[in-house]
């Protein structure tokens, strides 16, 4: 698979409308092809659902479609799962269990919103999107059906739900890491620890940089003694300010201590966020996830 993804763009973590995206999984790889991308990978939230119109619209396209997901766990770690099989039977039972409980946590945030005086509809809120409904989503609906005055789903997140926030609500139930990462392996995928610099919020006066490299550095061998087998270097806003410019090298640096391939992406949502079409060069001393040997374009009955 290393010699079919030679010379391409390759960006392997996306996401469509079926969780937090603002674009259906058809319309995401639409513009990955306009955007040069050949390797794709959609990893929507806790969901497959949208695997394969993905995969029938690049039949249309030059991109050749990667599969993926993306697991919540305790404090917004993700893992993302890379090449499994979509129909696993580990998979599909705990992709389940995770929606029960995103639904759980919504009603209880929907509460919330009601008891401060914004009167969000449980049921409407849910039937307005097509797939797994987070915080951004509510923010979302909030601005739709005007019960908010706010300009933007980014004022509207910043505002109730983000730091400080005037509606706080404590995570969702989610599995732990290590039965994520059990799980992507039992469906024959490749984990991967996802984007390691959004963790550890810089904001946070204790996280100072000392300290959050040696969190990272602490997550990635707890990932790696799960059985963790990659993790993204490159992308993903990753060292926005010169003041983070440590997140550029660092995340290579865990990869090679711990022998861990070596993944990219966008973390594509939305144009007006991270827009697609970004150029990743690895370091040389990396093994590109493509090289492992679960790595496969998706096909319906993989």
């Amino acid at each position: 698979m290393s010699e079919a993804c030679e010379g391409l763009k390759l960006d392997l973590h996306n996401h469509s409308n079926r969780s937090d995206g603002a674009h259906t999984p058809a319309e995401v790889v639409r513009k990955a092809e306009a955007a040069g991308i050949r390797v794709f990978g959609l990893s929507d939230h806790d969901n497959v659902s949208g695997i394969d119109e993905a995969y029938e619209e690049s039949l249309k396209t030059s991109v050749k479609l990667v599969a993926g997901v993306e697991i919540s766990t305790p404090k917004k770690i993700h893992i993302q799962g890379l090449c499994p099989d979509i129909r696993n039977e580990c998979l599909t039972s705990l992709l389940k269990q995770q929606d029960e409980k995103r639904k759980e946590h919504t009603r209880e945030l929907c509460r919330k919103l009601n008891a401060a005086g914004i009167m969000a509809d449980y049921d409407d809120l849910m039937n307005s999107f097509p797939g797994t409904v987070n915080k951004y989503s509510v923010s979302q609906y909030l601005l739709k059906k005007k019960l908010v005055n706010l300009s933007s789903p980014d004022d509207v997140y910043r505002k109730y739900f983000g730091i400080g926030g005037e509606i706080q609500i404590g995570e969702a139930g989610w599995c732990k890491m290590e039965e994520a990462v059990e799980c992507i392996l039992k469906a024959g995928g490749i984990p991967v620890l996802a984007h390691i610099w959004r963790y550890f919020d810089p904001k946070k006066p204790e996280n100072t940089r000392e300290r959050r490299l040696e969190k990272m550095h602490d997550l990635a061998e707890r990932f790696k003694k799960a059985g963790g087998e990659a993790m993204e270097t490159l992308g993903c806003r990753q060292g926005e300010t010169e003041d983070f410019r440590y997140e550029l090298t660092y995340p290579t640096e865990l990869a090679l201590e711990f022998d861990l391939y070596a993944s990219c992406g966008t973390d594509y949502h939305m144009d007006s966020k991270s827009p697609l079409g970004a150029e990743y060069v690895f370091d040389k001393r990396l093994k590109p996830v493509w090289m492992h040997p679960k790595f496969h374009f998706y096909r319906p009955e993989n």
